[in-house]
């Protein structure tokens, strides 16, 4: 341990670096916080405890979202989004039923939150198009439909220079609501079989310049049938620029964008 230099002795935690003395010497390291076991064990620290629990449940509600997207979700991500979408179903996870670090984690005790989220910030999907989708379902919950009456030019922004064509892609994940199992000390699905599935479908490439009328989407769930009631069907809708050249349409990585559209 590195002993203080200088004629001004210091004890105390200051930016990070704890100073204190020892057998008659100044001593300064860096400051470290409670190991995991205390943090388990000691009664000071059930807030945190409680707190750490939630943070694993959204953590794995963020990640059964992402694993129904699957592809599309590192196509249209940014660097941070794993941590903003579980910063989000944290937010979820604290309108839940139960005691702090029990609560359920159930997408549909607040689907707003998911509404309207970017899975890539710098490139929001509702400043680059913005025509109004429709999102309907079926009774059986295993076919859902979007639909944009009409698209244009108008619709599109900051549209960069070398685009010609624009293509849409839908996509949905299912995912199940989690309990606490004091048993196993840890959140689980309710329904496993029925969480982090997903599927995805794509219009053809449209031409940016031309008006598109009744543009239709649909979505088959991978789950055919008694989709479990506290398992949610989570909709996204993306945009991706294309530059046709030599008859072939090559996407502009630099301008993708998705958000979620509905809670089903």
């Amino acid at each position: 341990m590195p002993k203080q230099k200088g004629l001004i002795q210091l004890t105390g935690t200051l930016e990070g670096i704890c100073y204190y003395q020892l057998n008659g010497k100044y001593i300064s390291r860096k400051a470290v916080g409670p190991s995991k076991e205390r943090i388990n064990k000691d009664p000071a620290f059930a807030n945190v405890k409680s707190n750490n629990q939630e943070f694993g449940a959204a953590s794995k509600l963020s990640k059964a979202i992402r694993l129904g997207l699957s592809v599309n979700a590192k196509t249209f991500k940014d660097t941070y989004m794993a941590s903003r979408l579980s910063g989000v179903c944290r937010k979820i996870i604290q309108k839940g039923r139960g005691k702090l670090g029990q609560r359920e984690a159930n997408l549909f005790n607040h689907p707003k939150a998911l509404i309207g989220f970017q899975l890539n910030k710098s490139n929001p999907f509702n400043e680059t198009y913005t025509a109004n989708p429709s999102v309907s379902i079926n009774k059986s919950r295993t076919q859902i439909n979007i639909s944009i009456p009409k698209s244009t030019k108008n619709n599109l922004k900051n549209v960069p220079k070398p685009a010609t064509h624009v293509q849409l892609t839908a996509a949905l994940s299912t995912v199940s609501n989690y309990h606490w199992s004091t048993k196993q000390n840890s959140y689980n699905p309710v329904h496993p079989e029925q969480n982090g599935l997903g599927t995805s479908q794509q219009t053809q490439a449209l031409e940016i310049t031309n008006a598109h009328h009744n543009i239709e989407i649909q979505l088959n769930s991978p789950i055919k049938s008694n989709i479990a009631e506290n398992v949610a069907i989570t909709v996204w809708l993306g945009l991706t620029f294309l530059e046709k050249r030599n008859n072939k349409f090559i996407p502009l990585k630099t301008a993708q964008a998705m958000q979620g559209v509905a809670v089903l």
